[in-house]
């Protein structure tokens, strides 16, 4: 059995991910039931205790938002628990999206996954403060994630995100996020579709990108 087909969507929350994943789901639908749309965000499994104990110590907290639980980490720099924090993190994130995707993929569902690779880099660089080019053992266990057909960024000022998620930590949370979504998605073949537009033209642009990637997965 062929695998199926895998379209994943990043950006910054309030970037419209939603809606045009929602957009996509219903065109698909028309022609094709065998399609799952998946959620992938963290959460705590293996980095639970870990995350318990710098609750405890002080070097975490949780901001209670309206759709999430947002963590935020200050942790001591001269020792390896940012590492090893980000390893058990980013080994929930492996775990968690790869059992969610296997299935379906081998089953032949086309897949429309929210929040992908991109997104899941990161918050992890952003929750430690690393550098886009920070080489972490966690970092680099997402990238072997299994490879879209065709993944979508949409990219949008942090302003206009904060206005729409306003009860997210601050504007500077997403500055800080916008950055690295734009300086990472190039390394990740993503199509980076301009936020600025209006809804109609971005599900233009994904419904022709995708129709095509289906159509030539047909033929082959």
């Amino acid at each position: 059995m062929r695998r199926g087909l895998l379209i994943a969507f990043s950006g910054i929350d309030g970037s419209g991910k939603t809606t045009q994943i929602k957009a996509l789901e219903a065109q698909l639908r028309t022609t094709n039931p065998r399609v799952v749309r998946i959620w992938s965000r963290w959460r705590p499994i293996l980095s639970l205790p870990l995350l318990a104990w710098f609750i405890r110590r002080g070097y975490a907290e949780v901001h209670p938002t309206s759709s999430i639980g947002f963590v935020e980490t200050h942790l001591p720099w001269k020792t390896g628990i940012p590492s090893l924090w980000c390893l058990l993190v980013q080994i929930d994130n492996f775990l968690k999206t790869t059992l969610k995707l296997a299935i379906p993929l081998l089953l032949g569902y086309t897949i429309i996954l929210d929040r992908y690779t991109l997104d899941l880099l990161v918050e992890g660089i952003a929750d430690l403060h690393d550098s886009p080019s920070s080489n972490r053992l966690g970092y680099r266990l997402l990238r072997i994630l299994p490879r879209p057909n065709v993944s979508f960024y949409i990219d949008i000022d942090p302003q206009v995100a904060f206005g729409r998620k306003p009860d997210l930590p601050s504007l500077e949370h997403f500055t800080e996020r916008v950055s690295l979504y734009r300086a990472l998605s190039p390394g990740l073949d993503e199509q980076i579709l301009d936020g600025r537009q209006t809804r109609e033209r971005i599900h233009a642009l994904i419904s022709e990108r995708v129709l095509s990637i289906m159509n030539h997965s047909r033929s082959g």
